[in-house]
């Protein structure tokens, strides 16, 4: 089959079709099996091959007619009709008997009589009907039967029929022995689905997945029989393996890719798929275009990933008015489009689960035809294919040779040319250098224009020795920078970094004149340079020569440079000459260089300052009074005056209100009115968490909500079913913070359900990082305490037989779990130490309170 016709396999001559088709073949014996078998004296069973596009459906539906038609049994009586996806004009019943009737004139000789015949029956309003009964008339007359092989069978005729019309079908396919329909789709048909509809489970339906590594195997070896280009099977095994992963086992891009890959000499290959793409543009477009927006921004972003990716990670990718898109809105559009056949998800031993484009042809057609000449995304496919096949270091070398020779010939074609080097300078495979051999090459068999899209192979070696210094590999990337005759600015900036690393300041100083001007961007490598020079003058110098860098920017750089000295005296004088020129940053800056020094005054009156001048916001004043001076120390009254200035509408006022009612209630533990305050926080809460929930944000301010919301309910109170729902609501997220985890084992303890909180417990809190934390160990004990109280002694023994952290960070607990089982554990009692004597009994005492409060 060759590239021009894998979209059309009806435009193959039948022995061609018959010939190539090497894979489905179960399948194929299987529904031919059931065909040859029945004689259609009673109604049969009617068959819907589902599977998405490039599956083989189509080649499937006529190799089935082929054999039908080639088989002496059967083409006697039984006549096999086919429905391509061109078939625009089956929109009713009756144009599907009209159809037929002009089928059976064609394969009777019967120069159109029954078709015209159809004309007495105009202007009757049981037109159809009597369309179809005088169809069946002609059948059993000349003792046919007919089997139509129906492509697109829910888009191009399902979809277009009256629920009436669907349901007269329905009627006749159960009744009509005259009649057997198998058809195919690339989309879940509703009808099928949907109890309600006429064709619920009506279908046997037959899922095309995609082909297997074996079957990948049988196809490429089928295919290599009529290649020019032989390669090793054996050897090729494990790549051909990868392919099929690669391609999602997809029958047409399978074939596509070899054939355009390694099959092409010349780059014809490639420029017919040029060819294709233009053609199916029209398709693919419309395909996205009929997507709800929220869905067609997420089909873009999971095609230009190209590799799976999860939800959460679609999620970051995605802004709506300077917001980020929640990832349970993003997993409820995937659900759809997984329905729909659009993504498919690859499961994972987590909630997490991937997600990619279903068809990898329509994801290579949307990378190319989405992606500018700036975006590597576009070749990303073809990275990937030449990077898995030529998997190791001299084959891909070999492939290199033989397209530099081929590009030397001069007969290659330019587009190819210039899309197979595109991918090659993604690929981190091939020796930067040996690339520019392969650039170059390129280039002379382009115009002036496609000159200009070539990539730029000067990124790939900054990329290159990027990847060095983050491998800490400091003589890789020097020998890569310094084989660049003109390095850029960027270029000569990393290189300076990898001298400053290597503790050769003598090159980095050159290195670093050699620039010709400083701009903002390079303050780093500035203030890194400075620091392991030790010379903050040196520093002065090259900012105070750097026009491009404002006065109040070179100040607060050397301010930083002095600080890293620890020379907190000069620091704070360029800290102070830098807000002199207006740098807005320094406010916060000299703020922060306060707050390290404990000097708590001097740090708010400069965020005071920068309040009145616009460089500090309220949320930055706020945050210092309620969170970053020491607890006790907060200035509640300061506070609630500047809360006052934000709009109660707004996010940010529930949050920091919330907090300064947290720290106040905090404080009035033993004050007669402590409930009563209790209280007010609970439903100031409940207003905020609505709130949260109104805007759909989740971030930590929700986090701190929603926790002490929780707490509320489990605390003052004792609200069971409110904990439950808040809780059921938060469980819906990704990921579940520690801190909530613990409340909700609380929560399932006191409503009974001791397996859910103990395997919430060993399964889902990190305890790892709970051990880390005093405050949630402290939490982690009271539900322990919990079930102690609901006398679930041996569930509980059993968390401590399976940790041995808890022994040890919970060492009272457990002697007080072995007082109450003293007599199945007599000796272990002993092992306490007289100084746990009391911290046992007080745990003891709080057990029986714990009785009587959570019932």
């Amino acid at each position: 089959m060759s590239v021009k016709t894998l979209y059309n396999p009806a435009g193959l001559e039948k022995p061609e079709l018959i010939e190539s088709f090497v894979v489905r073949t179960k399948i194929f014996e299987k529904i031919f099996s059931d065909i040859k078998s029945s004689d259609m004296k009673y109604p049969e069973k009617h068959y819907l091959i589902q599977g998405q596009r490039g599956m083989g459906k189509t080649t499937l539906l006529l190799r089935l007619k082929y054999e039908i038609e080639n088989s002496g049994e059967l083409n006697n009586w039984l006549l096999p009709v086919f429905f391509g996806e061109e078939s625009y004009d089956l929109t009713t019943l009756s144009r599907l008997w009209e159809k037929l009737l002009d089928y059976l004139d064609d394969a009777l000789d019967t120069n159109g009589e029954h078709f015209e015949h159809t004309e007495a029956f105009i202007d009757f309003e049981d037109y159809e009907k009597k369309c179809f009964d005088y169809l069946i008339e002609v059948l059993q007359k000349n003792q046919k039967k007919l089997i139509i092989f129906f492509d697109n069978f829910g888009q191009l005729f399902l979809d277009n029929l009256k629920d009436k019309e669907k349901r007269r079908l329905r009627e006749i396919l159960m009744h009509c022995s005259e009649i057997r329909i198998i058809g195919a789709s690339a989309i879940v048909l509703q009808d099928l689905h949907d109890y309600s509809e006429p064709f619920y489970e009506f279908f046997q339906i037959v899922r095309l997945e995609g082909l297997t590594k074996e079957e990948t195997f049988h196809l490429i070896e089928k295919l290599q029989e009529k290649s020019k280009q032989k390669i090793n099977l054996k050897k090729a095994k494990g790549k051909i393996d990868t392919l099929a992963i690669l391609t999602g086992g997809v029958i047409r891009t399978l074939m596509m890719v070899y054939q355009v890959l390694l099959e092409d000499q010349d780059g014809s290959a490639l420029n017919d798929l040029e060819t294709i793409l233009d053609q199916i543009t029209p398709l693919y477009k419309s395909r996205i275009e009929e997507l709800p927006v929220q869905q067609r921004r997420i089909v873009d972003v999971i095609a230009k990933n190209w590799d799976a990716i999860s939800a959460k990670d679609i999620a970051t990718q995605i802004r709506e008015d300077g917001k980020r898109i929640q990832t349970k809105l993003v997993s409820a559009h995937l659900a759809q489009l997984e329905k729909n056949n659009v993504i498919e998800k690859k499961q994972t031993n987590t909630k997490n689960h991937l997600y990619q484009v279903r068809e990898r042809f329509f994801n290579i057609w949307y990378l190319m035809r989405n992606g500018n000449r700036r975006d590597r995304k576009k070749v990303k496919w073809l990275t990937k294919f030449l990077e898995m096949w030529y998997d190791d270091e001299e084959s891909i070398n070999s492939f290199i040779e033989r397209h530099i020779s081929h590009l030397k010939s001069g007969k290659y074609h330019p587009k190819s040319a210039l899309l197979l080097a595109e991918a090659l300078v993604d690929s981190e495979k091939i020796d930067v250098f040996k690339l520019d051999v392969l650039i170059k090459e390129t280039s002379g068999i382009l115009s002036e224009e496609q000159k200009s899209q070539l990539p730029d192979i000067e990124r790939r070696k900054f990329s290159l020795a990027k990847r060095y210094y983050d491998q800490g590999d400091l003589e890789g990337g020097i020998d890569v920078l310094e084989r660049i005759p003109k390095r850029s600015h960027y270029q000569r900036i990393l290189l300076t970094y990898f001298y400053l690393e290597k503790k050769d300041l003598k090159n980095a100083l050159k290195e670093f004149e050699s620039i010709s001007e400083i701009s903002i961007g390079d303050l780093k490598v500035v203030k890194f340079l400075s620091a392991e020079l030790k010379k903050p003058d040196v520093l002065e110098k090259i900012l105070n020569n750097s026009p491009k860098i404002s006065k109040g920017k070179s100040f607060l750089t050397v301010a930083e440079a002095y600080l890293r000295l620890n020379k907190k005296d000069l620091a704070e004088v360029n800290f102070k000459k830098a807000i002199a020129e207006n740098e807005e940053e320094a406010f916060l800056k000299l703020a922060d260089f306060y707050e390290d020094v404990k000097n708590f005054e001097k740090a708010e009156f400069v965020l005071k300052a920068g309040l009145k001048s616009d460089a500090v916001s309220v949320y930055d004043l706020l945050d210092f009074y309620l969170l970053r001076l020491p607890t006790g120390k907060e200035d509640i009254q300061s506070a609630g005056e500047l809360l006052l200035s934000l709009p109660e509408s707004d996010l940010d006022y529930f949050f920091y209100k919330s907090l300064i009612l947290l720290i106040e209630l905090g404080s009035s533990v033993e004050e007669p009115d402590y409930q009563v305050k209790a209280r007010e926080f609970q439903i100031f809460l409940e207003r905020a968490c609505t709130r949260f929930n109104e805007e759909k944000v989740y971030d930590e301010r929700e986090e701190f909500i929603t926790y002490n919301l929780l707490t509320s309910y489990l605390q003052f109170s004792l609200d069971k079913k409110k904990a439950r729902n808040l809780m059921n609501l938060v469980l819906e997220r990704e990921k579940v913070p520690n801190q909530l985890l613990v409340k909700f084992s609380f929560l399932m303890t006191w409503e009974r359900k001791f397996k859910e909180a103990i395997e919430l417990i060993e399964n889902q809190l990190h305890l790892d990082e709970v051990f880390k934390d005093s405050y949630l160990i402290d939490q982690l004990n009271t539900t322990i305490l919990l079930l102690l109280a609901k006398d679930q002694y041996h569930l509980v023994f059993g968390i401590f037989s399976k940790f041995n952290e808890f022994k040890e960070v919970l060492k009272p607990t457990y002697y007080a779990l072995m007082t109450l089982l003293k007599e199945e554990y007599p000796n272990e009692l002993v092992k306490m130490g007289d100084e746990l004597t009391q911290p046992v009994n007080d745990i003891l005492y709080t057990i029986k309170e714990m009785k009587l409060k959570y019932e």
